[in-house]
């Protein structure tokens, strides 16, 4: 309809221009004050009649139309009464040009603006916010750059809303540098207002640059610019992601101060940092005050709430606050359900997730690439490769492509279930990053296959990523593994030269090549190193020790290590060797 209706305009630009002697005007009001509430009624008389509508009535009408979301019927309305030669207030063109870039049709806005001039209106400053407003929905900031730079130039000079809708666009888009560039600019123009200030420091915060966020502020008190809750909400969401919270906290005081209430927005941004950061029984104690307040909590806080409990594995403390979600009636929206379904499947719950993922289609949304990759990581990590398998179907089913998210996190499952030949066929070099060369070089290293892992590790340097400490693991565990005890303490050279030191896993790969070796001397000096570094033996490094020493039949040496565990807490009941339990 839209397109139609468009082609419909570019065939009226071929006409000729419309005729001086346009019937009798005829407003909303004289045809029917009851028609007040129902503009279709009134265009549906006009029909009938010989009359035009007067331009202001009919500008009004449009713009109601527009905002009921019936943009499309007002669209056709101007199409129809144009045919007719009607020339209507420069605002109904503003109203359809501002529907066609809401919708992301910013070329049919761009054509609409230069068709104007052909029905008797001008482009206005109105005009050419709505498109400036609209390039950049589309993402396209150079256009509408280009056109504040044009309409400097014509006598249809920026305004105070032209670099609002500026600024509003670069923070959305991150894009400070642009942004400090037209400021300079606007200062020519005019001042800064209240939703100028709040854009800046919403942008500051964005990109991370909190100091710059509050020297605005700063800036806003002394200009003496009337602060609102928009303001301290952009700046305390900035004090949130950064982590400092007794700032965040400071700023709510000031607010309160100012006579300004906490809204629900100031609340999402201090419980939703919090939960982010870990400090959930300080989201908790404010989400009861935030009750205390009587303000209602939204779908953000619980979902943040929600997520953060079922991170720390509290299940029914999740499931709890779930329940308050449905008591309130909140919808559930993607968020909600990508961390609902997500924390069910990492803690097993597979039934429940398929139930609100069912929940989920019903209600008209659909599961995205991220939340089905989500799910077949947790069914890998429950065990089950077919279920997991069978998710990654549904990916490909859904027209999804596969990046390199989903195919590193299906290379790593399959890799952790021994599945290794299945795992390196998943590798993509088109689409490969650094964890999907360490996944790689760790499927390699368990098959045995160093001549390959040697030559994928040079590739892995060669397109720019850089080996971490994951890697050299790996490597060192598949070389001891293979009882190559020279190559495997060559690359733990490398490692340390690297920058890397040894961790855990690094040492028991280690102590488990040598003792497998029978070399109980130079394991005991690796475990010494170990303790040295400060790094706490697991059962599993002791067990290691245990097995090589029971082999040379060396009973002291197992009892000191049984007596060693014991005093670092350890249960000697949970040393298992060749079936026999040391007590």
């Amino acid at each position: 309809m839209i397109k139609n209706s468009f082609k419909f305009f570019s065939h009226l630009k071929k006409k000729k221009k419309a005729s001086k002697n346009f019937p009798e005007p005829i407003s909303y009001r004289t045809l029917s004050d009851s028609y007040f509430g129902s503009p279709l009624q009134f265009f549906s008389d006009l029909k009938k009649t010989s009359k035009y509508p007067d331009p202001y009535s009919f500008n009004k009408l449009l713009h109601k139309l527009t905002a009921s979301d019936c943009g499309a019927l007002s669209l056709k309305l101007l199409s129809f009464f144009l045919s007719k030669g009607y020339t209507p207030h420069p605002s109904s063109f503003n109203s359809t040009i501002s529907f066609f870039c809401k919708l992301g049709h910013s070329s049919y806005a761009q054509k609409l603006v230069n068709l104007m001039p052909l029905y008797g209106c001008e482009p206005d400053i109105a005009t050419y916010n709505s498109l400036i407003d609209g390039y950049f929905k589309c993402g396209e900031v150079v256009k509408a750059c280009l056109i504040v730079n044009e309409i400097r130039v014509d006598k249809c000079k920026p305004d105070l809303v032209t670099f609002n809708v500026l600024f509003n666009g670069f923070c959305k888009m991150r894009k400070k540098k642009e942004a400090f560039v037209y400021m300079g600019l606007m200062w020519k123009c005019c001042l800064p207002n209240v939703v100028t200030y709040s854009t800046w420091i919403d942008m500051f915060c964005k990109v991370g640059d909190l100091n710059m966020g509050v020297k605005v502020f700063r800036d806003m008190k002394k200009d003496k610019v009337l602060l609102n809750s928009i303001v301290f909400t952009c700046l305390i969401d900035g004090c949130c992601k950064v982590g400092d919270f007794e700032a965040a906290f400071e700023l709510c005081k000031e607010m309160k101060l100012a006579k300004l209430a906490v809204n629900v927005v100031t609340y999402t941004a201090l419980i939703d940092g919090l939960c982010k950061k870990g400090m959930l029984e300080r989201a908790e104690c404010l989400f009861f005050r935030m009750l205390k307040d009587k303000v209602k909590p939204n779908s953000v806080v619980y979902t943040s709430i929600i997520d953060a409990h079922f991170k720390k594995s509290n299940v029914t403390d999740a499931l709890k606050y779930l329940g308050k979600m449905y008591v309130q009636g909140l919808e559930f929206d993607m968020a909600a359900y990508g961390v609902i379904i997500a924390g069910l499947c990492n803690t097993g719950m597979f039934d429940k997730a398929s139930i609100y993922m069912e929940n989920m289609v019903k209600s008209g949304l659909r599961p995205d690439k991220l939340m089905l990759t989500t799910i077949m990581d947790a069914h890998f990590k429950a065990g089950n490769v077919k279920a997991a398998l069978n998710v990654y179907g549904e990916i490909l089913a859904r027209g999804f492509d596969p990046d390199v998210i989903v195919l590193t996190s299906l290379m790593d499952g399959l890799c952790k279930h021994g599945c290794l030949n299945e795992a390196e066929s998943y590798f993509c070099r088109g689409k490969a990053n650094k964890i999907s060369y360490t996944v790689l070089i760790n499927v390699l290293a368990k098959k045995g296959d160093f001549t390959e892992l040697n030559r994928v590790f040079r590739e892995m340097l060669e397109a720019g990523f850089t080996a971490d400490k994951y890697v050299y693991t790996s490597w060192i565990a598949g070389l001891c593994e293979q009882g190559n005890l020279i190559e495997a303490f060559r690359v733990k050279n490398r490692m340390v030269q690297e920058g890397f030191q040894p961790d855990l896993l690094t040492y028991s790969s280690l102590i488990f090549g040598l003792a497998n070796k029978g070399l109980m001397i130079e394991a005991k000096q690796i475990f010494e190193d170990m303790l040295k570094r400060q790094i706490t033996p697991d059962a599993a490094v002791y067990e290691i020790m245990i097995r090589g020493y029971l082999r040379q039949d060396n009973e002291a040496a197992v009892t000191g290590l049984l007596e060693e565990m014991e005093k670092r807490g350890f249960s000697k009941a949970t040393c298992k060797v060749g079936g026999n339990e040391f007590q």
